[in-house]
């Protein structure tokens, strides 16, 4: 079975985020960076038990996976504010999380589109 586009991108980040945030500042590591990197870890796993959901589920799983997206763009910027990642680092992850928030909206609106359509 091929993986959802928003798998990959989410995959992807996954990857980023564990690059960047090893390089933290060592006070900031097992704090920030560890919710950094849960927060990514959590929308990754809960847009893939969406994608392999029952449809009654999809959207529950899909909606902790935007939540988790918030927090993951909040700690980002704080992390910049902290100078934990640069500018280039910062760009970076916002238009990656911005391109996975877009394919998450999509989603949503998809699912809930076929959950009225099957009432």
């Amino acid at each position: 079975m091929k993986e959802p586009k928003i798998y990959s991108d989410c995959y992807q980040t996954s990857l980023h985020i564990f690059h960047r945030t090893k390089n933290f500042p060592k006070a900031l590591r097992p704090t920030l960076g560890r919710k950094i990197e849960e927060s990514i870890l959590a929308c990754l796993l809960n847009v893939r038990k969406a994608s392999v959901a029952s449809s009654i589920n999809k959207t529950k799983f899909l909606y902790i996976a935007s939540e988790s997206l918030d927090d993951l763009r909040t700690l980002i910027q704080l992390a910049k504010d902290l100078e934990a990642i640069n500018i280039a680092g910062f760009s970076e992850l916002s238009l990656l999380t911005k391109e996975i928030g877009k394919e998450l909206g999509g989603f949503i609106k998809h699912e809930e589109r076929n959950k009225s359509t099957h009432r």
